[in-house]
């Protein structure tokens, strides 16, 4: 077992968080759940007009979990059905990928409503303040039926 001596280790606040850094500590992380037999196997799925980015989804998949990371679409296109579409990409990579469940998470001040639309109950909730008013992060999650 590794001891850390107080004179010659230190904990130190890096803010912004160096790219080299978070990928140093994503990396130790992947290599331990890896060693546990835990893979993640990240991808995004993205929407293109006239060459541009418009919208889009980060996820992965791990231990048999579609977890949706970040899912975007540009203000001028919002509530035009591409978020829905997305999910729905999303969710069938991730059943290729061999998940049989899905979870996403979001703000109350983001598309908590959203969700339920696509079938996601909520799980866990927790919440705080920013900019002075009340905000919660809400957990939903989806099971996949075997048919689908």
């Amino acid at each position: 077992m590794a001891t850390i001596d107080d004179e010659e280790a230190m904990f130190e606040t890096l803010d912004p968080i160096p790219s080299e850094i978070a990928t140093a500590i994503s990396d130790g992380l992947n290599a331990l759940n890896e060693s546990a037999g835990i893979r993640r196997e990240a991808f995004a799925i993205v929407w293109r007009e006239d060459g541009g980015l418009v919208a889009g989804i980060t996820a992965s998949v791990s231990f048999s979990v579609l977890f949706i990371g970040n899912l975007w679409v540009a203000k001028s296109l919002r509530l035009s059905g591409i978020g829905t579409k997305l999910m729905a990409a999303a969710e069938e990579e991730g059943r290729r990928r061999a998940a049989v469940a899905a979870c996403v998470d979001t703000l109350s001040t983001q598309a908590p409503d959203f969700y339920p639309k696509l079938g996601y109950v909520e799980f866990g909730r927790v919440s705080g303040h920013a900019g002075g008013r009340p905000v919660d992060r809400i957990w939903f999650r989806k099971e996949f039926s075997a048919a689908a």
